[in-house]
């Protein structure tokens, strides 16, 4: 495990292997792309990007905020296949409102000389105060 990274989440988060670091304003969700994640094509299954996406941008709209959140919007732009990883998601939050927060989310391979894999704006639902230690 990368220094200044975590294991953290669901068993769903546990068993994809993500790890979580909070550089700054962003935080990042870092998975490490295994062969069982892989599509026909070789490249990182688009449904593993959304929810690299999903938990990114959840992960800065509660560290902004200190309260759970549900998804309540997501927008994907894909631009590019993930091949080698680890592919990485850096998400902040860009706007905080009485109920709802918006995230940014860029997600990257690593491995891939950085290339920028997709970019994604999600929108939240405050539902409740978190808990000492999710996960």
């Amino acid at each position: 495990m990368a220094s200044g990274t975590e294991q953290r989440g669901t068993d769903f988060h546990r068993f994809l292997g993500l790890r979580w670091s909070f550089p700054g304003d962003e935080v990042i969700v870092t998975l490490d792309l295994r062969d069982d994640m892989r599509g026909p094509a070789g490249a990182l299954e688009g449904g593993i990007v959304s929810t690299l996406v999903d938990v990114a941008g959840a992960s800065a709209a509660a560290a902004e905020t200190g309260r759970l959140v549900v998804t309540q919007q997501m927008s994907i732009s894909f631009l590019a296949p993930g091949r080698v990883g680890p592919v990485v998601g850096a998400g902040r939050t860009v706007r905080v409102g009485r109920h709802d927060v918006v995230s940014e989310v860029r997600v990257t391979d690593e491995g891939g000389s950085n290339q920028l894999i997709a970019t994604a704006i999600v929108t939240f639902r405050m539902t409740g105060d978190l808990p000492d230690r999710v996960g």
